[in-house]
This record gives C-alpha cells, sequence and structure tokens, in this order.
C-alpha cells in the first residue's frame, strides 16, 4: 500500500474526535451547524459518491459505508463550522482523488493562513519559492525550510495537512501537501529555522498575515503569471508557454503569435504550471501542431437503474446493477480535425511536470501519437474528469467525480499520472542556481535533431 495511503488511513482510524488544526482554531466553540445539519452534509456527501464516485477501485483498502459510520461521532463532536468542514475534507481525502474535494464557507476561510512565504516540494523537502517583497533579503528564494516549530520541517507538513490533501497520485499529493507547510491559524505566528543558498542557517518567527498586511510577491504567481507567454530562445527555436486553459483568450493568444511562430525551426511548449480549465481550448492549439485528426480521451460513467439493481439481487443478467459495477460508455470526446490554414509541424518538446493537470492532462493525450513531439519532465497530476458540484450546509460545498477519463486505446492515467517521454527532475542546486533542467536538456534534444537534419 502507498506511503501516503497508509498515512491517511492511520490518521482516519487512531485520530481523536476533532483534527489537529481545529483543536488550535481559535474560534469561538459555538455550534453554529444543528447536528442534524451536520448529518446531512456528511450524508449527501456518502450517497453522491456511493452512486457516482468513478474510483473506487483506486482505492481498494477504503471501506466507504464504514468510513461513513466513522465520521458520524467526528463531525457532531465538531463546535463550529470550521472544525466539521475540516471533517469533512478528511473524509472526502479518503477517496484520493483530485476531481473530489470539499471547499469552505467564504466566512471559514479567515480561520487558515500563512506568511508572505510559498513552499514547495523540491527533493522531499520544504524549500521557499516565493515571499513578499519584504522577507526578500532575510527569507531568500530558495532557502530551505528544515524545522517549523521545532519539528522537522516536511514530516511535520505531512503529519498536520496530509489528512486533508485532495489528489489522484502520491506525487502529487506529496507537493500539494508540502506547499502547506506554513499554513495554520492566524492567531499563531509559525517559527520557522531555515538555511539560506548561501548556507546561513537563520530562524525567524512569522506572523501568518497574508491576509491582513500588504506586500508584494517576488516573483509571478499563479494569479498574476500570464495566461499565454511566446519568446525566442537561441538557434531559431521557439518557447510557448499555456499556462491555462482556463481562458479561452489563451487560444486567441497563441493564434495571434502564429505569424512569427512559422518562423521557428523547433519549439517548447510548456504546460508545467497549467492547471487545466476547458479540454477545448487545450485540443484548439494542439490542432495546429499536426497534419493529422487527434483522438481524444475515452470515458465512461457509472450507470444506474432503479429496477435493474432491484432485479439483480436474484438475476446474473443484471448483478452488476445491484452490486452498483455498472457502466456506460461514453466513446471519447470527439475527434480533432487539424487546423485549417497553415500548421506549426516543427519539431517540438513538451514541458510537463506534476502540476500539469486536468484539461492540460487532456492536451497530452491528444498530443500522444503526434511523431515529431516529445514529451519531457516529470509525470503529470493524474486527474481529470467531471466533478459533480454538492451545496453544504453553512454555505460550502464539495464536488464528487463522476467521470472516469482514459487514453483513447483504454490506458489510464487517471490515479497515476502521464508519464513524460523523458523524466527530467530539478533540485534543490537547481533551484537555488535559478536553473531550469527541464528547458535546458529540451533544448539539448531540438538542437541534436535540428543538427541531424542537416546532415
Amino acid at each position: 500500500m502507498p506511503q501516503a495511503r497508509i498515512a491517511m488511513l492511520v490518521s482516519f482510524l487512531g485520530a481523536v474526535l476533532t483534527s489537529p488544526l481545529a483543536a488550535q482554531n481559535p474560534s469561538p466553540k459555538t455550534t453554529d451547524l444543528s447536528d442534524a445539519e451536520k448529518l446531512y452534509g456528511l450524508s449527501l456527501i456518502w450517497q453522491e459518491a456511493n452512486y457516482n464516485f468513478a474510483f473506487f477501485d483506486q482505492v481498494p483498502d477504503l471501506d466507504w459505508d464504514s468510513a461513513y459510520r466513522a465520521f458520524v461521532p467526528r463531525v457532531l463532536a465538531t463546535g463550529n463550522s470550521y472544525e466539521y468542514y475540516q471533517e469533512l475534507k478528511r473524509f472526502v481525502a479518503l477517496l484520493e482523488d483530485g476531481h473530489t474535494s470539499v471547499y469552505l464557507p467564504d466566512p471559514d476561510r479567515r480561520f487558515e493562513s500563512y506568511p508572505w512565504i510559498l513552499t514547495e516540494n523540491v527533493e522531499g523537502r520544504v524549500l521557499v519559492a516565493n515571499v513578499g517583497r519584504t522577507l526578500e533579503k532575510e527569507i531568500p528564494v530558495g532557502s530551505l525550510i528544515e524545522e517549523i516549530d521545532g519539528e522537522p520541517a516536511a514530516e511535520r507538513t505531512l503529519r498536520v495537512w496530509l489528512p486533508y490533501v485532495f489528489s489522484s497520485t502520491d506525487h502529487h499529493r506529496r507537493d500539494l501537501t508540502l506547499a502547506r507547510a506554513l499554513h495554520g491559524p492566524p492567531a499563531q505566528p509559525v517559527t520557522i529555522a531555515y538555511v539560506t543558498p548561501n548556507g546561513e542557517r537563520r530562524e525567524r518567527t512569522l506572523a501568518r498575515d497574508r491576509g491582513t498586511r500588504d506586500d508584494e510577491w517576488l516573483l509571478p504567481t499563479r494569479s498574476t503569471r500570464p495566461r499565454f507567454a511566446f519568446r525566442w530562445l537561441d538557434d531559431g527555436i521557439a518557447y510557448v508557454a499555456l499556462n491555462t486553459f482556463n481562458d479561452e483568450g489563451v487560444v486567441t493568444d497563441f493564434e495571434a503569435a502564429l505569424p512569427e511562430l512559422y518562423r521557428a525551426k523547433a519549439l517548447v511548449v510548456d504546460v508545467r504550471r497549467n492547471g487545466g480549465g476547458s479540454s477545448g481550448n487545450g485540443y484548439a492549439i494542439a490542432a495546429f501542431l499536426t497534419d493529422d485528426t487527434l483522438r481524444t480521451s475515452a470515458w465512461r460513467t457509472r450507470e444506474h437503474v432503479a429496477s435493474f439493481k432491484a432485479w439483480g439481487r436474484w438475476s446474473d443478467r443484471y448483478k452488476n446493477y445491484f452490486n452498483m459495477e455498472a457502466w456506460r460508455d461514453g466513446g471519447t470526446h470527439g475527434d480533432v480535425p487539424p487546423a485549417e490554414g497553415r500548421r506549426l509541424i516543427v519539431p517540438t518538446v513538451v514541458l510537463q511536470e506534476h502540476a500539469t493537470f486536468s484539461a492540460a492532462e487532456d492536451f497530452l493525450v491528444a498530443i500522444d501519437a503526434i511523431p515529431h513531439i516529445t514529451t519531457l519532465g516529470r509525470p503529470s497530476g493524474g486527474s481529470t474528469g467531471q466533478p459533480l458540484l454538492l451545496q453544504l450546509p453553512g454555505g460550502g460545498g464539495a464536488n464528487i467525480c463522476t467521470k472516469r477519463d482514459a487514453y483513447p486505446d483504454g490506458r489510464e492515467f487517471v490515479g497515476y499520472g502521464i508519464a513524460p517521454d523523458i523524466v527530467v527532475e530539478s533540485t534543490i542546486e537547481d533551484v537555488q542556481a535559478d536553473r531550469d533542467p527541464q528547458l535546458e536538456r529540451a533544448l539539448e534534444l531540438l538542437r541534436e535533431e535540428l543538427s541531424s537534419s542537416k546532415d
């Protein structure tokens, strides 16, 4: 059993009724949801997942009914809405799916914050990825956080946050968890011991004041990074970043850049930071990279017919319905014909990462058969699908993934991630030296290909 799954199950089975974060939470210990509302919200999630969740086979050690019964006293013991939603998060995280999640009511978001520091997982350790400008000199980007409140940083973060993280793959789960290393109650400062990139060891106590103190991030963040970027590299190689498919403007931007891109001898397409959006936007861009029709993901969804389920108690013909194992095949999402007019058919490397997610993974599936494209980087996040949105008591909500996607030939990637053709990892030393080994390797490959084509 994967280590992350063991950690979650141990936490689920052995923890006390309230979560560690809820126990530290400074909010008033008054019940703002009735017991009936608490039970309804938990039961709604259990019911809708029971009938609609697409990946129970990927959590074979999970007894969903037993988990539901175990969480009844847990949710009833919560003292306020924030604590209640923390328990719902733990419950849903047992399904281990990136498109199956719980989100807090807006008022409850104030009970969780972090300093002006963003962290990331590099080689299993907690690295400073971005800081507010007021912290730039004291806590430089690339600093390695070794301890948080006196505990080893990575171990503490996994212990505190892993049970609340929604993810389909262990590698993406660890990334998401270590990105929350400094999160916690706003009224409770956090003390970190860290080593700067030049090797100096320091310690600092920080307020979790991200939402109450004005500052400016030193580096671009997900919300400030442009949806599209284009620049020329050496040797006539063009670089294009597609940072989201959530905005159809990324297609417009790409099409506007085509007159210049047609001059490229080779191309790098970067979807490492693309967290998804609309698959159609990715397909529209992929259509310019091929002269052939592209096949998209195959999908299926669970099927329920009430009478069939009833008959299935006695009839083998309907046994799958009785066991809630019947499926409807949806085919594919449709073929993508080549774009009209001139297309961009040059040696191409697509950069991907753990954070390549959802519709960006659908893009990777669509380009899989294009012979002049090589993918490079690390396995993708391993989650796509169609969430069912649930409204929960108190103003929050939940998503249940109802659609199971795969390659058109049936290969599974949800729960595993899409493996690149060439794996290239980044090290702590790379980050601290501001090196991009994935882009560097992509340029080596393309230069070799361009050189060999001249011979």
